[in-house]
């Protein structure tokens, strides 16, 4: 994003520090007392919230708010009725978007007028009955430079208010780049030193104004989830919770998340999310490997997030679709990834022993199961299920890898067809995976 621009040489010269294991390994990630647990042996059928972060529309409403000509022009406004009129329930309507911000300095419009067109996205999100699920500004809490820390805490402070005029819940907020000096401070040195007590005097201070804050794991301070976790624990405020970005956890120093556990990740912070940014790529938007959004919604469905879920699309320039190339900004893009998560969402709907059930039902009617395969696997189903409602998911997860191996010997026997194998494998698998996602 726009804030990380400045440090993109730095970050690069910094590489081989970051790769230093005194450096890149954050202390380890004691548990609270008072840390919400997944629901074990609870699976949650009902539909979430799905937002619309504006950030998708940033090439279009860049253009707009500085006056280019490089991409098809669109307002705030106008986006939130698209939203709306795309069935989105919410907007993720960040702060770049209201006239009068600005990435590095204190707000260059009157706060007068500032908060005047707060007060028409409330209206205009009142009047059209879509909710606003959280709002973002840009800091670097990790900076060498204390007058800039300085600087973006007040910055921050200001759009806050903001927030709270909006109506925003929950405000996005970064620890920052990785800064000049980690080397002598080290990570833990940097974030307790800097990050931590400018993210507890913002805590307060949005505490003060209905405003809770989101620490959005951002590939540098927060590359890692114990990363992002630890610093939340260290700021210790009840109204402090992670942003869970499905497309920035990475190894730490590392410039994507190729080759990294992206899942277990995104699985391990969901106890302490108060909102989401659900990416279409979980390596990075320059990356190629899509996101598996039936797993995120069976991970989410197993956990304790009962929040928005706001999609949030990244654009690299010549990839097709790219807004600058378009006649007007992405708004079919935006539809087909909105549809693609709607999909998602429903299909992970059923409690999942529900579908291995039916799956081994359908598979003995069509004569592509034997009958013993479907007594002993129907018989290992039942386990698994047992095991996971009473609240023994590592159980379960053995359970469910011993249904995998007697599925291979019932191939190899002849009592279970290659495509009763295929079928059930996958289903069983992807099952297994969230389970060891959430739970392990």
């Amino acid at each position: 994003m726009t804030w990380r621009s400045r440090h993109t040489f730095l970050s690069t010269m910094l590489a081989a520090v970051l790769t230093m294991t005194a450096l890149a390994a954050p202390p380890a990630v004691a548990a609270s007392p008072d840390d919400s647990r997944p629901e074990q042996g609870r699976y949650y059928t009902g539909d979430f919230k799905i937002s619309l972060n504006l950030y998708s529309f940033n090439i279009n409403m860049q253009a707009w708010l500085k006056n280019r000509k490089t991409a098809p022009p669109i307002d705030t406004l106008q986006a939130i009725r698209f939203a709306k009129e795309a069935g989105f329930d919410a907007v993720d309507v960040t702060s770049y978007y209201i006239p009068g911000f600005d990435f590095y300095e204190m707000p260059t419009k009157p706060r007068d007028e500032i908060m005047d067109y707060a007060r028409q996205i409330r209206s205009l999100c009142e009047e059209l009955d879509i909710d606003i699920s959280g709002t973002g500004a840009s800091n670097d809490f990790a900076s060498a430079d204390p007058a800039r820390r300085a600087l973006d805490l007040e910055r921050v402070k200001f759009w806050i208010d903001v927030a709270a005029e909006m109506g925003a819940p929950v405000m996005r907020v970064f620890s920052g780049v990785v800064p000049e000096d980690i080397d002598q401070l080290g990570w833990a040195g940097v974030a307790q030193q800097r990050v931590v007590p400018a993210l507890q005097e913002l805590a307060d201070y949005g505490a003060a104004r209905g405003v809770d804050l989101g620490l959005q794991n951002h590939g540098d301070m927060t590359a890692t989830a114990e990363q992002t976790i630890q610093i939340m624990q260290w700021v210790n405020r009840p109204n402090i919770g992670i942003i869970d970005d499905t497309g920035y956890f990475r190894p730490f120093g590392s410039a994507t998340g190729l080759d990294y556990d992206w899942y277990g990740d995104i699985a391990k912070v969901l106890p302490h999310t108060n909102n989401f940014q659900l990416k279409k790529k979980p390596a990075g938007a320059e990356t190629d490997e899509l996101m598996d959004l039936e797993r995120v919604f069976t991970d989410l469905r197993l956990s304790s997030y009962r929040g928005y879920v706001p999609l949030e699309l990244l654009w690299v320039k010549g990839e097709p679709g790219y807004p600058r190339d378009l006649d007007e900004p992405p708004f079919a893009q935006i539809e087909e990834f909105f549809a693609q998560v709607k999909d998602a969402m429903h299909a992970t709907q059923d409690p999942p022993f529900d579908g291995i059930r039916t799956e081994l039902d359908v598979l003995r009617q069509s004569g592509d199961l034997q009958q013993p395969a479907y007594a002993l696997l129907t018989n290992t189903t039942r386990q698994a299920e047992h095991q996971f409602t009473s609240g023994h998911s590592s159980q379960s997860i053995r359970s469910l890898e011993d249904f995998l191996r007697r599925l291979d010997s019932a191939a190899s026997r002849g009592q279970a067809t290659p495509t009763a194998r295929q079928q059930l494998a996958h289903r069983v698998t992807a099952l297994h995976d969230s389970f060891v996602d959430v739970f392990s």
